[in-house]
């Protein structure tokens, strides 16, 4: 399996564009969100921080920077923020704070951001097979 090279696109193209809307939209959806979850307890608050910072950058970097690193990560992360929404529903809040093992409600919002996160991660793996099948061969 060839290593995962740092590899740069030099002009972005319609998917890179269309992961970068799709990772802003997810960061602002979770920034609406925040103020609501701080209120429930600050820890849900700083989570729904580090998640909106972490979405509204990573739109960023993909206009500026579009590598396939980058694309790694973001599927990466998004995943990991799908799965912790799909707990919170079915078997409860993990861990920490006063709702812990509490199940969740689903709400409209929250089906908007998960089904913005699936596109996001789909565009982004779509970018990694360009990017592997472009990829000269030895």
């Amino acid at each position: 399996m060839p290593a995962l090279r740092n590899t740069e696109i030099k002009r972005p193209g319609t998917m890179v564009y269309a992961a970068a809307a799709l990772s802003l939209v997810a960061g602002l959806i979770h920034a609406w969100a925040m103020p609501e979850h701080y209120r429930e307890w600050w820890g849900y608050g700083a989570f729904f921080v580090v998640v909106a910072s972490a979405q509204v950058f990573l739109s960023d970097a993909l206009l500026y920077r579009p590598r396939r690193r980058l694309f790694v990560v973001g599927v990466m992360g998004n995943l990991v923020v799908i799965s912790l929404y799909v707990v919170t529903r079915t078997v409860g809040v993990p861990f920490f704070g006063p709702h812990a093992g509490e199940v969740e409600e689903m709400g409209l919002i929250d089906l908007l951001s998960i089904v913005v996160e699936l596109a996001l991660v789909i565009t982004l793996v779509g970018l990694l097979r360009v990017r592997l099948a472009t990829r000269p061969t030895m």
